[in-house]
């Protein structure tokens, strides 16, 4: 699981709550769920047969409009620039399309792309969580920052899915483990600035993209 900070030697990040919860955040779908929607792919999908799957789907992810211009570069790169690609190179929302689309996941009660129901606890409804949750922590990008009670609101939600999922998956606690240690550690600076950096720049892409 990609660089899930253990206790820190630096000095402490010395940033208001609200700022270091917008942080906890961004880290957390960065590094954790980001990883676990990897771990999901590769369950459905083996690592060595996802260019196969890939190009076997081109039409129908093309077709459909489901990729925008940047995503459809990433996975049918033109032949001279086409290198072997792996599930670290797509962020989570283009794991999401995936997972949605190719994996054969059966849809939650409400459907791809809607909320789904309080109740319902199966992978499509989790998964969608995540990806609900991660677009309204991107609402907060301007500004960096999130109040307690939405934050302890929007943790519980993703570390519940997140559990779920990796029950159903591995049946294991590593990111359960991941979610427990981010949330009590202390916040190293530059890992911090890292992540929040790099979130903003992946919902800024996609903003400039939806206003194209």
């Amino acid at each position: 699981m990609a660089d899930v900070p253990g206790h820190s030697s630096a000095p402490y990040f010395s940033q208001r709550r609200t700022t270091e919860n917008f942080s906890r955040l961004c880290q957390l779908i960065m590094t954790i769920c980001s990883d676990l929607f990897r771990t999901v792919l590769s369950h459905h999908i083996k690592p060595e047969n996802l260019r196969m799957e890939l190009d076997s789907n081109r039409t129908r992810l093309l077709q459909k409009g489901i990729l925008n211009v940047e995503q459809s570069n990433l996975l049918y790169p033109a032949a001279s620039q086409s290198k072997y690609l792996v599930s670290s190179d797509l962020d989570l929302s283009l794991l999401y399309i995936l997972l949605r689309n190719i994996c054969k996941i059966q849809t939650h009660q409400n459907g791809w792309g809607k909320t789904p129901k309080s109740g319902d606890k199966c992978l499509a409804a989790c998964i969608e969580r995540i990806r609900i949750n991660r677009n309204m922590i991107s609402g907060h990008s301007t500004i960096g920052e999130i109040n307690d009670t939405l934050f302890h609101d929007i943790w519980s939600k993703l570390s519940s899915d997140i559990v779920r999922i990796e029950q159903m998956i591995t049946g294991g606690t590593m990111f359960e483990r991941g979610v427990d240690e981010l949330l009590k550690c202390e916040l190293n600076p530059s890992r911090a600035q890292k992540y929040v950096e790099a979130f903003r720049n992946v919902h800024c892409k996609y903003e400039k993209i939806k206003e194209s």
